[in-house]
């Protein structure tokens, strides 16, 4: 009877046929991109695991005594070429399964078409495109056939299925992976250089897709309306790009197949269709580690992790630069940033960078750089080594957390020095903030960096290494001495490998010697010290860390404080006498951030007060000056 009633419904009820579409693009509008930040992993392929098999050692299982990587969200490819020759059900129970492992907010690549679905044009004489076919039909249609989408469109009815299927796995749909791939080099040429692709768009044969980059701006359009209006609260990712050429040509061009002109049916240009902006970087072949020396004709060379560090951040860089020329950021809603392929390798080949030890160093300093850019989640390359280390003929085949998986039995599985230092990263700051005011109060200084991350009970984490320097070295030394704004009585050292070591160093005092590989810090403070405030804007008591320091000096100290928004602030310095000495800030608004103020040599030996006015709240520090012999 109920069969008979649900069929009775479906034949009276087009349900689809009112399906509100969508009415904003990401020029109106960016979501916040909600959850904590995504310790990721591309999957890759090792017969005869399967997908759960591999997630368990991705995640760990702790019901079956698996340690795991620490993995908290995957980079799963759904292609529809995959889907329509095995039915969309078939990878259901494993995403479900994915999520009991603790395995969410996942990027998801799509694309791909059946052979049946692909556009058979030849855009270039070799071969035909590798888009989907009927991708300028319309995307809706009234519900004819069972489905909200223009059955038609072949690639918004994959949309569809997808979301139907999938949608409660997914935080961002990644659309293709590398459309940007180039096959001739012209990605990486300056304007003003022949076939380069900031003046030029690319030519179809040249790169990945096969097609115009109007097709590819198509696909974000149909994806944008489809899955906003299916699944609001998920995110559209352009596809791990390499070039920021590319990126360019996305954002100047509009879908229309005439060059991508502006018209009412062609009305916005392929920044409006993504929210999130997914890249790929591979500091150790896009020239982040070496510099050409005009005297000596030749390259200099920065083998050493802080450089791919270095080389992650400035690629970060370049595509925001693109995205802030089109106005992203600026008059039109920021992207979001993701990265959803990065590592260096454990070996060197050629002129490569290639250590356990600079690879482990690497992928903590990244994790920790990359959240202080405000990047939302960082997918590793890749999860298990592509080939055995005998097997080896480039450095891509020696980027997994593990060694070569295939063939091997069953969660038998060996781990490399980086799986354990990417676990020990993600247990230790796993649903913990960075901190931008906690990490300026560090006050690094040069040679020294890292930041602080908070927890929801306001305790911070600090993770601070020695920067590396050399060539093909991770050798590095430095003494750091914890800022006056976060006052120490005793410091716990966690090192790369807490993960499978858990012992932890204690340092009584406020000096720890540092190197080349990252620790994880845990500060006691001293009884009644009370500087790692909660940062609560709203709240009508200013609370300012504040310190003079040293107390008592003879040559000279430093006045230090920390605002946590734009205060109005007064600093004076006072004799004992109430006569006034010094004026530093009077009534002046500062921005939020760390000051520092120097108290010197203008000043006679004795007793001073030392007064700082914030938004009409006093804090008085009385310091003594010595007279030097």
């Amino acid at each position: 009877m109920r069969k008979y009633i649900y069929f009775l419904l479906v034949c009276l009820c087009p349900v689809f046929s009112a399906t509100a579409q969508v009415t904003y693009t990401a020029n109106d509008t960016v979501a916040v991109y909600p959850g904590p930040f995504g310790f990721g992993s591309n999957m890759g392929y090792f017969p005869p695991w399967d997908d759960e098999e591999l997630a368990e050692i991705a995640a760990g299982n702790p019901a079956k005594g698996i340690h795991g990587a620490g993995v908290r969200s995957l980079r799963p490819a759904l292609p529809e070429h995959f889907l329509e020759q095995w039915g969309y059900d078939l990878r259901i129970e494993t995403h479900a399964f994915y999520k009991t492992l603790g395995i969410e907010n996942n990027t998801i690549f799509i694309g791909y078409p059946s052979r049946p679905h692909q556009d058979s044009t030849f855009y270039c004489s070799e071969r035909p495109s590798e888009l989907f076919r009927n991708m300028y039909a319309p995307i809706w249609d009234n519900g004819e056939n069972g489905t909200p989408v223009n059955d038609t469109n072949f690639y918004a009815l994959y949309l569809f299925n997808l979301l139907e299927k999938y949608g409660d796995y997914a935080r961002t749909w990644e659309i293709w992976n590398e459309p940007d791939f180039d096959f001739f080099g012209n990605a990486w040429k300056r304007p003003g250089m022949e076939d380069n692709w900031w003046e030029n768009d690319p030519e179809p044969c040249q790169y990945a897709i096969q097609a115009p980059v109007e097709n590819y701006i198509r696909m974000l359009r149909i994806s944008y309306e489809v899955i906003k209006t299916l699944r609001p609260d998920q995110f559209i990712a352009v596809g791990g790009l390499g070039y920021p050429s590319f990126l360019d040509a996305i954002l100047r061009n509009t879908d229309n197949p005439n060059r991508g002109a502006v018209t009412t049916e062609f009305p916005l240009k392929g920044g409006a269709y993504f929210d999130v902006m997914s890249f790929h970087v591979y500091p150790h072949v896009d020239g982040s580690m070496r510099d050409w020396n005009q005297e000596r004709l030749r390259f200099d060379y920065y083998r050493h992790s802080d450089a791919a560090v270095n080389g992650v951040v400035a690629k970060k860089k370049e595509f925001e630069e693109v995205l802030l020329k089109y106005g992203y950021g600026v008059n039109l809603p920021q992207k979001h940033f993701i990265i959803t392929e990065c590592n260096i390798p454990r070996q060197s080949f050629g002129e490569a960078i290639g250590s356990d030890e600079a690879q482990r160093n690497f992928i903590i300093k990244a994790l920790i750089k990359v959240q202080e850019e405000s990047v939302r989640q960082f997918c590793i390359f890749n999860l298990a080594d592509s080939r055995k280390t005998e097997d080896a003929e480039t450095e891509f085949h020696l980027m997994g957390m593990y060694e070569n998986l295939e063939n091997e039995g069953i969660y038998e599985e060996v781990p490399n020095d980086v799986a354990i230092a990417y676990k020990t990263t993600s247990d230790l700051l796993f649903n913990k903030g960075y901190d931008e005011l906690e990490t300026q109060a560090l006050l690094l200084p040069e040679g020294v960096r890292g930041a602080a991350f908070r927890d929801q009970t306001n305790k911070f984490t600090y993770v601070l290494w020695a920067e590396t320097v050399i060539d093909r070295s991770e050798q590095a030394a430095q003494a750091y001495t914890f800022s006056p704004l976060i006052p120490v009585d005793s410091i716990y050292v966690k090192s790369w490998d807490h993960s499978i070591n858990p012992d932890e160093q204690l340092i009584v005092g406020s000096t720890i010697q540092l190197t080349g590989a990252p620790v994880f810090l845990e500060v006691k403070q001293p009884e009644g010290t009370n500087i790692n405030i909660e940062r609560d804007t709203t709240a009508p008591v200013v609370q300012i860390p504040f310190r003079v320091y040293p107390n008592p000096f003879t040559a000279s100290a430093s006045i230090i404080f920390q605002l946590d928004r734009t205060r109005t602030v007064s600093l004076e310095v006072f004799n004992m006498a109430g006569h006034l000495v010094k004026v530093f800030r009077n009534k002046e608004e500062l921005l939020r951030g760390v000051y520092n103020y120097e108290l010197d040599d203008f000043i006679p030996a004795g007793v001073y007060i030392v007064k700082l006015t914030v938004d009409e709240e006093e804090i008085v520090s009385k310091v003594l000056k010595i007279h030097q012999e």
